[in-house]
């Protein structure tokens, strides 16, 4: 309830990670059993095939234990498994221009079983590195997959072996990879400036709405989230609670231990308070040294039972050196309530609280503790 409160859900890093784990563990999953299955359909004479698939799908198997029993050793495995992908698809492809035979004769192996692969991994560099890394690994497989081609096919136009064409039918491959590389580049940089906009966004959002010494909801979360509660009280008559908290005698603390030390002892009863609530309550910095906890679907008794809780667990012990103790009031919704009227009488029943002696509990009609 207190990040709804302070600007939304945050981007959650972690879950994106899980999420690029179980890509990555069902691509390499497939990726050996391409490499499985290649090798048992393999011709006779491809000894490419015959002694290195099987060392691929074993090296891919490696890199799939690995992320499967230590997650988070994701991004550092990133670059190596394009690494391994990249030289694995270029050594193929180098195999089929200088040792595979004839161009013309796996022109059409080539169109359909790699040059597509070629670009997956293009793709992949911008996919599994940032923009600026994407773009040089990018460029770097288009470079030597243009010259794997070259070299492998300069012989046979010497000696006049190669169709006119192929040879057009290769460069259009090589260009198709060339724009498949800008595109990406573009894509990639759109995306990655409109994520940057929207991470701005989020955190002016969040600072707009959370205190800057606490982190708590500031006061505008607070009045926002009582708009919400009060709108729930008069469609569907659920109980809400609100308990106004100042810290007793604030002003002698800041005046014998310094603003510094004022500060501290702030942040530390806030996040007393904060280890003292329930999930669904928000704890606000109202003002000063005054915080405001809304308790949605709380009774008047458990709502006593939460500001006792909270005062316990800010005099139990001292503070940034400083003994610190606080004075509550409770009140509750009534149907009709304005913000003003409910605020009025928590903070009526705080100051009865400090009128009876600080460090106790005050809710309406009742005695305080």
């Amino acid at each position: 309830m207190q990040e709804e409160a302070t600007g939304g859900a945050q981007f959650d890093a972690a879950q994106l990670m899980a999420r690029k784990r179980v890509v990555y563990l069902v691509a390499l999953a497939g990726g050996i059993a391409i490499f499985l299955l290649s090798w048992l359909i393999r011709g006779p004479d491809d000894p490419f095939l015959t002694y290195l698939y099987p060392a691929f799908a074993a090296l891919l198997a490696v890199f799939w234990l690995g992320l499967w029993r230590y997650p988070e050793a994701l991004a550092r495995l990133e670059p190596w498994m394009l690494g391994l992908v990249a030289v694995i698809i270029l050594g193929r492809l180098a195999w089929h221009f200088h040792a595979g035979g004839p161009v013309d004769d796996h022109l059409l192996v080539l169109a359909g079983g790699h040059y597509w692969a070629v670009g997956i991994v293009i793709l992949a560099a911008f996919v599994m590195l940032e923009h600026r890394q994407g773009l040089w690994a990018g460029l770097a497989i288009l470079v030597l997959a243009t010259a794997i081609a070259v070299t492998g096919v300069a012989g046979e136009v010497m000696r006049d072996e190669v169709s006119t064409q192929s040879l057009v039918y290769l460069l259009r491959v090589h260009l198709f990879l060339g724009v498949l590389l800008v595109l990406a580049s573009i894509a990639t940089s759109m995306r990655d400036t409109v994520k940057d906009a929207l991470v701005r966004s989020e955190v002016m959002a969040r600072a707009a709405r959370t205190d800057a010494l606490t982190g708590l909801a500031n006061r505008r979360a607070a009045e926002a989230f009582l708009q919400r509660q009060a709108a729930a009280v008069e469609r569907y008559g659920r109980p809400v609670a609100v308990i106004s908290m100042d810290i007793d005698h604030f002003k002698a603390v800041n005046d014998t231990h310094g603003h510094a030390r004022g500060d501290a002892v702030i942040a530390g009863v806030a996040q007393r308070l904060q280890d003292s609530v329930r999930e669904p309550d928000l704890v606000a910095r109202w003002c000063g040294e005054e915080f405001l906890i809304v308790a949605p679907e709380i009774s008047a008794a458990k709502a006593r039972h939460l500001a006792e809780r909270c005062r316990e667990a800010i005099a139990r012990a001292s503070i940034a050196g400083v003994a610190v103790t606080g004075s509550f009031g409770i009140t509750a919704f009534r149907p009709g309530d304005s913000l003003d009227a409910v605020l009025g009488r928590a903070d009526n029943m705080m100051y009865q609280a400090k009128q009876h002696g600080r460090d106790c509990v005050f809710h309406e009609q009742e005695n305080p503790t």
